[in-house]
This record gives C-alpha cells, sequence and structure tokens, in this order.
C-alpha cells in the first residue's frame, strides 16, 4: 500500500514538472500553489452549492413573498357563452390572446374585417375588450370578447371551458398566443396565483 502511495506521488510530481513552463515563463514563483488554492477553493463551493439540500431550496423559494392574486375564480369567473357555433358560420375560428392593445388588438381587428375569420378575443379585461374592438370598428358578429388571465391556470381551465361551450363540436383553426408581460425595469420578478414567475 505505501509504495502505491509514493508511485502516485511520484507521478503527481513528475506530471507538475513535465507541464510546468520554463523559468523565463514564470511570472510568480508561487503561480502553481495559487492556481491549486484556487482550483480547491472552486471544488469547495461547488461541493456546498451541489449538497444543498432540497428542503433548504424549497424553503428559500417559499420565503419569496407573492402578490395579490391575479384572478378569482368565484369573482372573476365569466358565464359560458353558448350556441356560438351559429355566429361563427362557415368563417375560420380563431383565437388571438392578448387582444385589447398592441399587435393582438390590430391581428384580431385585420382578421375580423376580412369576413373569413370569427374571433375570439382573450384578454384580461373583457370590457376593455369590447371597448377596443368598437373603437377599432369590428364588424358586429365578427368577434366574441372572452376573459383570459394567462398568470393564473385557473383562469385558463375556465377560458377552455367557457370556448368549448361556445364553439360546441366546432374544432378551433386558429390560436394566436399573442399576450406577454413585459417588464425590464422591474427589479423584482413578478409571480402567477400558481407560483410561477413570469
Amino acid at each position: 500500500m505505501k509504495f502505491l502511495t509514493a508511485l502516485a506521488a511520484a507521478a503527481l510530481a513528475t506530471t507538475t514538472s513535465a507541464f510546468a513552463p520554463a523559468p523565463s515563463q514564470v511570472h510568480s514563483t508561487n503561480r502553481l500553489a495559487d492556481l491549486q488554492t484556487n482550483h480547491a477553493i472552486a471544488i469547495a463551493t461547488a461541493t456546498a452549492t451541489a449538497t444543498r439540500s432540497p428542503t433548504s431550496l424549497c424553503d428559500m423559494l417559499t420565503q419569496t413573498e407573492l402578490p395579490q392574486k391575479l384572478y378569482f375564480e368565484k369573482t372573476d369567473r365569466e358565464p359560458a357563452k353558448v350556441l356560438g357555433g351559429i355566429k361563427i358560420g362557415n368563417r375560420k375560428l380563431t383565437v388571438v390572446t392578448g387582444a385589447s392593445s398592441g399587435l393582438g388588438l390590430n391581428c384580431a381587428a385585420t382578421l375580423a374585417k376580412t369576413g373569413r375569420h370569427f374571433v375570439v378575443m382573450a384578454v384580461r379585461d373583457v370590457e376593455k375588450g369590447k371597448r377596443v374592438a368598437k373603437e377599432f370598428g369590428m364588424p358586429e358578429g365578427s368577434y366574441v370578447v372572452m376573459k383570459l388571465e394567462l398568470g393564473s391556470l385557473q383562469s385558463v381551465r375556465d377560458f377552455v371551458f367557457n370556448l368549448k361551450a361556445f364553439k360546441s363540436n366546432r374544432g378551433l383553426d386558429n390560436l394566436i398566443c399573442n399576450a406577454a408581460v413585459y417588464k425590464p425595469t422591474d427589479p423584482e420578478p413578478a409571480w402567477t396565483d400558481d407560483g410561477f414567475e413570469q
């Protein structure tokens, strides 16, 4: 056993000296010692991070305070709109998320004005959606506004239930996923009702 230990020490010394720079290239006599110390510190840090228990990570994540809820099922739930198949007719059924402003609104208005699409405007604020649809001159009977708060999985479930009740047996032809939250100047992250970072 002592022979193997001595052999390993000799191999390490030979390997270290074989790859060491020439004396004219060495800027510091302690360069190898500094590298070995930095390497040992990096290994110790990685080991400490890797050995952190799942419980401590869970504790760290649960210590973050979640903001006020975005969607309350009992008060925000929209009653299902039924028999939409009659309204849709032979047009293609298109859902546009985030259709109350910006690109989503322009997309929904353009599709509705073609006469070939029936647009479901999936928005956070239904009243605002109805108001901007009229302001943009979307033809009556070419769209419907439905509540969808993507920061809540319960709201997504409610939206899907309402959409299925509205379209009955008809399939969905197009889904335009436009909704987004973009807050680059906020120093703190935003969280959904279900605890996911936005």
